[in-house]
């Protein structure tokens, strides 16, 4: 596979669009991706205003880029499930990144990132885990990480919700729709990620 190594600054749109095309990022994922970027900059720039130093434009990059290759993360590659009906090339190429890395999308987008030489950008990246609030390993360090974390959990498709509604419709998305008990560590997680909720929203002043 040649990969493209990218030189330029992404938020041009022209060169976004051919990052997504070279990682085959379903146009559905791409429009998640610029709502969770609106949000998170949104966000940032009141944070900001109180005092609190934020990088707005890796802000922004990193929300356009945090599901790059979520399409690996698919249980299933159904045409009525995308916006625009993937080719064979893209679910060849779905398939065989799935393999590589077990579906684990953002393992294989900060890969993907390290080769294009978006270092920061790749290890930032493996802070956008579902468990990032909770976790050792990729832990949420930045208050840029943060941002854009929440924004996404605030994000379902396209469309702005309450964090509740967020959590609940992923544990059914991920469920295959069936109802379970909530585990402990899931219990764990979403009480951090409304722990978050609060320190965003304090931190910009706001109510919510």
């Amino acid at each position: 596979m040649n990969i493209e190594i990218f030189t330029f600054n992404i938020m041009d749109w022209s060169h976004i669009n051919q990052l997504y095309k070279q990682c085959h990022t379903p146009r559905h994922v791409q429009k998640h991706m610029e709502k969770v970027a609106e949000v998170a900059t949104l966000l940032a720039a009141q944070i900001d205003t109180k005092g609190h130093k934020v990088d707005m434009i890796f802000v922004e990059h990193l929300a356009l880029v945090h599901d790059l290759m979520k399409a690996i993360a698919f249980r299933t590659y159904d045409p009525r499930s995308f916006q625009k009906k993937p080719t064979k090339a893209d679910i060849a190429y779905w398939i065989e990144m799935k393999k590589k890395y077990r579906g684990n999308d953002i393992e294989a987008t900060s890969d993907m990132l390290k080769k294009m030489r978006f270092k920061k950008l790749a290890a930032a990246v493996l802070s956008q885990q579902f468990d990032a609030v909770i976790s050792k390993a990729y832990p949420l360090k930045t208050l840029e990480e943060k941002i854009v974390f929440y924004a996404d959990k605030r994000v379902a498709h396209t469309e702005i919700v309450p964090l509740s509604i967020r959590l609940k419709e992923g544990h059914l998305r991920y469920n295959a729709g069936v109802k379970k008990p909530k585990s402990d560590r899931l219990k764990k997680i979403e009480l951090a990620i409304h722990m978050l909720e609060e320190e965003i929203w304090t931190l910009g002043d706001m109510s919510y």
